[in-house]
């Protein structure tokens, strides 16, 4: 009868601590997140120079884009993308052209990846670090993958990827962490799709 008692107890508790997980996943602006001191939607230059100074490097230390390509919005040949790496860890910011369209900054930050090497204590090292810097998790508590966004899904297993094309999430997964907003490459895809559009005549 004992056994029965607190098997009933263990079981109440764990539908009250899931209850209480659910509908109040926590809802953070990715957008106002940074890796490495870069946060998506920076232009060239600041994204450089947040890297610079987060890592105490110099600019001769970031490889740039080796084969640049034609901007689709000013149709000039510019970087998209740039890499640092040291010890392992990897670094890639990657860029988008700027729409609206800005000529003294035609590149906007689409999305960060940091990489670290696996080991299990890195992995243990990265989430810990990842909540003290951006807190609680909103798909708390999943945490593979740990997902920031504004709008989680009130079930924690799905997370941030309810539709992931629609706002800024940051994803730790394992020694992966990536920050994207998919605003700016959507803002290039209708800016060019407006281009392209003509008027019927048939």
């Amino acid at each position: 009868m004992k056994l029965i008692t607190m098997f009933v107890a263990f079981i109440v508790g764990a539908f009250a601590a899931a209850a209480g997980y659910a509908g109040a996943q926590r809802s953070v602006d990715a957008r106002t997140l940074d890796i490495a001191g870069v946060k998506t939607g920076m232009d060239y230059d600041q994204a450089l120079h947040a890297v610079i100074e987060h890592f105490h490097i110099t600019v001769s230390q970031i490889r740039p884009d080796p084969l640049p390509v034609e901007n689709a919005i000013t149709h000039t040949k510019l970087p998209m993308n740039f890499v640092y790496e040291k010890d392992g860890v990897r670094l890639q910011v990657s860029f988008v052209p700027r729409v609206p369209v800005d000529r003294a900054h035609p590149l906007a930050v689409a999305s960060v990846d940091y990489v670290e090497p696996y080991t299990r204590q890195n992995v243990a090292e990265m989430t810990k670090a990842a909540i003290a810097k951006y807190g609680i998790q909103s798909n708390a508590p999943t945490d593979l993958p740990l997902n920031w966004c504004e709008k989680p899904s009130d079930n924690p297993g799905i997370g941030c990827s309810t539709d992931p094309g629609s706002q800024a999430i940051l994803e730790l997964s394992q020694v992966h962490m990536k920050l994207t907003d998919p605003a700016w490459r959507n803002a290039v895809d209708s800016y060019l799709d407006n281009m392209k559009s003509t008027k019927p005549n048939f």
